[in-house]
């Protein structure tokens, strides 16, 4: 009975309870909840703030920029070993210069955005390569939910569009990655001025666009939307770069240096084997 009491009083402090009643030696609890809304007169009922997100949550939603400083999100989610190692491999692609992030203030110095740039890169990917959902614009004009996950070579995305097909696409293969503003069904480019517009009527949307195909995503705030566009072109640019790497390291090194490292039982052999010169033999080639 003292044990449950502390989660009891935890229980009716979070809920409204109508009733707590105990029956018999196994004092067994019934609590009836109700989900009324509180009356307005009367004391108010006792309420716990939620403190943290929901563990569970794989949506893409804008919770590094609402209210907070900080982009990234860094000790406050938990972050397993495999993560964490996925984490310390992914660098930032050699690039002549870099982009701003958009937590950046104008008057700090290189290195300090460029470390914010690298944590909110980290944390983007880690997040990809759990799995989100991501609102998708669709050739009709429609929306719909996607399942976007970034696989574990981290150089492809796994698109699941929950009608039993999974594709693939190879972030080698993309051509260029943009933002445009839609307002009241007009097409503006990044940067644009809009007339008269206004922030609820105003959506950002990130096109990722292949050889035969676009991918554009929507999004409601611009410093989510800017965050997704930055992030997903270091990846692609980091996916680029491993790829040209790939091609110019070959697969097994020359013929003449392997043997020269390594020969073969078989090599040894045949050179053993095979008849010494004798010293008059290039006489008659000298003549």
């Amino acid at each position: 009975m003292s044990i449950l009491t502390p989660r009891l009083d935890w229980l009716l402090g979070c809920c409204t309870a109508n009733g707590c009643d105990a029956h018999g030696p196994q004092s067994e609890f019934q609590v009836q909840l109700n989900t009324e809304p509180t009356p307005a007169y009367g004391p108010p009922a006792a309420r716990h703030l939620l403190t943290s997100g929901d563990s569970f949550d794989i949506t893409f939603t804008p919770r590094p920029f609402s209210g907070v400083q900080n982009f990234s999100r860094g000790s406050t989610a938990p972050i397993t070993p495999r993560q964490r190692n996925l984490k310390e491999q992914l660098e930032l692609p050699s690039l002549q210069t870099y982009p701003i992030p958009p937590n950046c203030a104008p008057e700090e110095q290189e290195e300090a955005r460029k470390e914010k740039l690298l944590d909110m890169y980290q944390e983007f990917a880690l997040d990809l390569h759990t799995g989100m959902y991501l609102t998708q614009l669709t050739s009709n004009r429609d929306y719909s939910d996607i399942h976007c996950q970034l696989m574990e070579d981290m150089t492809t995305l796994k698109l699941d569009q929950s009608n039993g097909r999974i594709i693939e696409f190879p972030l080698t293969n993309v051509s260029k990655v943009y933002r445009i503003v839609k307002n009241d069904d007009k097409w503006y480019s990044a940067g644009t001025p809009l007339p008269n517009a206004l922030p609820a009527n105003s959506e950002q949307i990130v096109v990722v666009e292949f050889m035969r195909l676009k991918l554009p995503f929507v999004f409601k705030e611009l410093q989510t939307a800017q965050r997704f566009l930055i992030c997903m072109e270091l990846l692609i640019r980091r996916a680029q770069q491993k790829q040209a790497l790939r091609s110019l390291t070959p697969t097994f090194p020359p013929q003449q240096i392997q043997n020269r490292q390594c020969p073969t039982p078989r090599l040894v052999h045949d050179a053993m084997a095979r008849p010494t010169p004798s010293p008059g033999s290039g006489s008659r080639s000298e003549r």
